[in-house]
């Protein structure tokens, strides 16, 4: 075998299969030889991670960089990636709200002009569609967008459009004809609207009104109906940040009856209550909202049993003046965590006992890719792909301190314990080196969906 680029030495790589204790072969930024300790060729740069665990980096399927658009107040892809890298995620796909909102082929080089010269690390991109237009969904396809955000449930602020039922069963079918898939926020809107004007004109102003207004059948009900309309349409969804155990069963039996659908939960979901408003005031305003203790523990339980896809950040750097101020109707909803969600499922799930290595490869790594049809070139540690890592002693814990998160203001897992990578490999470069930002804005590449190994 011929010289290698790199090699990764004497760490332990987990899979979905398993924990093995292997050596990993790097050329042409690709991985070209796994073999045992000690037995691969010489190689120009050795990685040394001897007690360590090498995981396939992260693919976050659900980013809101905000960028462009959002530069003034501190928000853009450049910090995003960063802060991504600086987690183990080596591959961002972001969502369409900036300004303009990616709902076209022409807003859609708007967006890649202005994010692509910033990226640290690799990244792709969701679109979406006006409501009362579809006609841009087949020609974003070209673009290489990796699928189509559709909100049942208005955003705050109106930032995304509101995808009615009946924009909805128009949307579907262009979707169906790309071949690639729509993730849903689902929420029942007239629920949400009548509940929240009903507790306005009570005067509550307290951030538990918005949870009061949020109720679970809100969720459930749109859960259900998405997955009856998408059956009924033949397409192809996903469930975006769903909080609950009983929508992710839902989507469970929906697979067993053999509907193409996968779904994704968010690791604020896996690691705190509502608890949290009593301590935070309007700061954990998440929609949807975050439910009780006995919600995170049942969550846990659905992703050791496999019915999870993908855990993702749903990631939205919001500065505290003006969008997170003012009282709960006016705040924004969205919380940063993109940095710290690897970490903590690493804290919180391999390390407590609640999840295994492999299983959290499948829903960091491996399924996220797959949902987005990035995989095998994402997501994986096949012979062939992107050789995309994130190097971790399981060991080395510590505090989440905000003057670490790259430029918050703010961060709701303050004090919780992490493990944060020390390297962090794109392509076979070094983007994080003893946990810092080594890599260079510009490096990170567009990726398409349904792209091939190319050995």
């Amino acid at each position: 075998m011929a010289k290698l680029d790199l090699k990764i030495v004497n760490g332990s790589l987990a899979t979905t299969a398993g924990v093995f204790p292997v050596d990993i072969g790097i050329k042409g930024g690709k991985i070209s030889a796994i073999a045992k300790w000690g037995t691969l060729p010489d190689a120009d740069h050795i990685v040394e991670a001897k007690d360590k665990v090498v995981l396939p980096g992260g693919v976050d399927t659900h980013v809101h960089a905000a960028d462009p658009g959002f530069e003034q107040a501190g928000m853009s892809f450049a910090l995003t990636s960063q802060a991504g890298a600086l987690g183990g995620v080596t591959t961002i796909v972001d969502m369409p709200i900036q300004i303009p909102m990616t709902t076209d082929p022409e807003s859609f080089d708007t967006k890649f002009t202005s994010i692509k010269p910033k990226a640290y690390v690799d990244f792709a991109m969701w679109a979406t569609c006006k409501a009362d237009d579809v006609s841009t969904i087949i020609p974003l396809k070209a673009k290489g967008v990796v699928g189509y955000k559709l909100v049942m449930q208005e955003s705050v602020g109106g930032i995304m459009p509101y995808h009615d039922d009946g924009a909805i069963y128009e949307a579907l079918p262009e979707v169906k004809k790309t071949g690639l898939l729509a993730t849903i926020h689902a929420e029942n809107q007239e629920m949400i609207i009548h509940l929240q004007e009903k507790l306005k004109k009570e005067g509550r102003t307290d951030p538990r009104a918005f949870l009061d207004c949020h109720p679970i059948i809100s969720e459930l009900e749109a859960i259900h109906r998405i997955l009856f309309i998408a059956k009924y349409m033949g397409a192809r969804i996903n469930i975006a940040h769903c909080g609950m155990a009983e929508g992710i069963d839902l989507v469970d039996q929906a697979k067993k009856e053999g509907q193409p659908v996968t779904v994704e939960t968010c690791i604020h979901y896996l690691t705190i209550d509502d608890s949290i408003f009593d301590k935070r005031g309007i700061l954990p305003k998440l929609s949807p909202p975050l439910r009780d203790r006995k919600h995170v523990d049942m969550l846990w339980q659905r992703v050791r049993d496999g019915k999870v896809d993908c855990v993702a950040s749903d990631h939205v750097a919001y500065p505290l003046d003006p969008f997170k101020k003012g009282n709960i109707w006016e705040a924004s909803a969205g919380a940063p965590g993109i940095q710290t969600m690897f970490p903590l499922l690493i804290t919180e799930g391999v390390n407590k006992g609640r999840i295994t290595l492999p299983q959290l490869v499948k829903v960091m790594s491996e399924g996220p890719a797959k949902v987005v049809g990035l995989y095998p070139k994402k997501g994986s540690a096949l012979i062939g792909a992107d050789a995309d890592f994130a190097i971790f002693d399981l060991s080395e814990e510590r505090q989440v301190k905000l003057e670490d998160q790259v430029q918050l203001q703010w961060t709701l897992y303050e004090g919780m314990k992490v493990v944060y990578p020390d390297v962090v490999l794109v392509r076979g470069k070094a983007i994080v080196d003893k946990g810092q930002v080594v890599g260079k804005a510009g490096y990170g590449e567009f990726c398409t969906p349904q792209q091939k190994i190319s050995k």
